[in-house]
């Protein structure tokens, strides 16, 4: 459930907004893409640790380690305060949470149809070898991405800080879905596979979209501070 609409905050005292969210998740994304470039071009340096950290900009200089020590410390009591948490507790989060997600209808609908698509592509999709660009493997791709975004952002939560974050991976998931459909109907088009197999895959996926449509909606009447 969203959270009940509030009095609006000082600007300086509001959650992050979508455009905000969207923002510091293409920002994560580069940094992540950058990540991943290094690594491979200097898997086998022997100074592959200190060039990444250079490149990334996490080598600091020494007058920031004793600042450096106090994040380490709350680290630390985290980690601490983790170890003695009750099991019984996290496992019954954990199961609430994982009982939430499959409840909600656009995830509730999105699991299964990535199934469906996988099974019926299969053969499609080893014949065009995974290639990116090709219409299989798009579609492929994108099913399963729907799914994983809408649990992404179910596990970032419905609390204020974090509701508009929530929103962008549901958008995330929208853009996936259509990016499947459009993929899908170009293989109609094109006679790649048969009708009969890719008719019931667009029906569904047309309502997939419409049910992460609701969603998105239904989170946004929580966000007050728009």
């Amino acid at each position: 459930m969203p959270p009940k609409r509030k009095r609006r905050k000082a600007p300086e005292d509001r959650p992050m907004n979508e455009e905000e969210w969207e923002r510091f998740m293409q920002e994560s994304d580069a940094r992540a893409a950058k990540f991943g470039e290094l690594l491979e071009t200097f898997m086998d340096d022997p100074d592959r640790d200190a060039i990444i950290a250079r490149e990334m900009g996490w080598d600091r200089p020494e007058e920031d380690e004793e600042e450096g020590d106090e994040d380490f410390d709350a680290q630390a009591a985290m980690e601490e305060a983790m170890a003695h948490a009750d099991d019984e507790d996290v496992k019954e989060e954990v199961r609430r949470s994982h009982e939430e997600l499959r409840a909600m209808p656009a995830y509730k609908r999105a699991f299964p149809f990535a199934l469906k698509v996988d099974r019926a592509l299969k053969k499609y999709l080893e014949a065009c070898g995974g290639d990116p660009g090709d219409d299989v493997t798009i579609a492929h791709l994108n099913s399963m991405i729907i799914g994983a975004k809408l649990a992404g952002g179910h596990g970032m939560g419905y609390q204020d800080h974090a509701l508009c974050g929530n929103i962008v991976c549901c958008k995330r998931a929208l853009v996936a879905a259509n990016k499947c459909l459009e993929a899908l109907e170009n293989l109609k088009a094109n006679k790649v596979v048969p009708e009969k197999t890719l008719d019931p895959l667009i029906a569904e996926g047309r309502e997939v979209r419409r049910l992460v449509e609701e969603r998105i909606a239904y989170l946004r009447k929580g966000v007050w501070w728009a």
